[in-house]
């Protein structure tokens, strides 16, 4: 196993750090965050990328050991959390159409400095397994080699409906969004995946392999209130993108509490990505969604 070397890069954007007469320095619109193999520009290496910040980043870290691979996380500029222990100053991207195509542009410019690329891989779980998926679906030409997607959702509006009107995640969504969804549907649709699935379904047609794992548990459906287990968080979205695909599309429902299939089960998640041999079973059942079919019953929470 080889000792990974951190590097921590903070990017300037222009549309982020312009500086008037008397207005202060704006933050830049993506931080990144990189872990390169020591010989990262001598071999070719696999690097798997996430977007959401700290708490996300760190969920690659033990996979990235495990696969000899470089990791490149991207962090929305206007998020105050780097440690990714708190809540209170957290601001996620919720889809800015400017932090995605600076994100996008990572790999290539990695390529361009040097580092040797074998292979991309998108994977997060929550929030990570969102902004991924929204990252492939307006950004297709990323050609990554897997998308792998944890508990987590394909539209904003199915995610803002089941939010509370006091939680911290629905003021930061009317906050980034410009309003609540009554006030700007538009916008909740624009950065959802669910809007964009002809691009992914280009994605995989282009050999992404596509792996949707999520829990239908008590406790997954307690926490976030159905929001990543409800028909319309993954399951209907599913079964639209098959019709797009005109094929049937394989989605993986457990029971496992939040993100538990990336923490112990990550093994088995890369098995069904194409990235490694049979470990384990993975405790999940493996559902197929057609395109002329109803969706199953087994694939959401009521």
């Amino acid at each position: 196993m080889r000792a990974l070397l951190l590097a921590v890069i903070v990017l300037a954007f222009a549309a982020g750090v312009e500086r008037a007469a008397s207005a202060p320095i704006r933050p830049p619109v993506l931080r990144e965050e990189l872990r390169l193999l020591p010989d990262a520009y001598v071999h070719s290496r696999p690097l798997l990328m996430t977007l959401g910040g700290p708490v996300y980043c760190g969920q690659l870290f033990e996979i990235a050991a495990y696969l000899d691979a470089s990791v490149v996380c991207a962090d929305y500029g206007r998020n105050g959390e780097t440690s990714g222990l708190s809540r209170s100053r957290r601001v996620e991207d919720w889809g800015d159409p400017s932090f995605l195509a600076a994100a996008a542009l990572l790999p290539r410019r990695l390529k361009e400095q040097g580092v040797k690329i074998s292979e991309l891989v998108l994977i997060g779980a929550s929030y990570a397994g969102y902004a991924n998926t929204e990252l492939l679906a307006t950004h297709p030409e990323l050609r990554p080699r897997a998308l792998i997607v944890v508990d987590s959702f394909f539209d904003l509006a199915e995610r803002f409906n089941a939010l509370p009107r006091s939680q911290e995640t629905r003021s930061e969504m009317v906050k980034v969004l410009g309003g609540t969804l009554s006030q700007v549907p538009n916008a909740y649709a624009a950065r959802s995946p669910s809007h964009h699935l002809n691009s992914l379904a280009a994605a995989i047609r282009a050999g992404t392999r596509f792996v949707d794992v999520w829990s239908v548990g008590a406790a997954e459906k307690r926490e976030f209130n159905g929001a990543t287990c409800s028909a319309s968080a993954n399951a209907r979205w599913l079964r639209d993108l098959a019709i797009r695909l005109r094929r049937p599309v394989t989605g993986y429902v457990t029971q496992l509490r939040h993100a538990d299939a990336l923490r112990n089960w990550w093994r088995e998640l890369l098995a069904l990505g194409g990235l490694d041999r049979p470990y384990r079973t993975l405790p999940a059942r493996a559902i197929v969604f057609s395109p002329a079919a109803p969706l199953p019953a087994a694939s959401y929470c009521n």
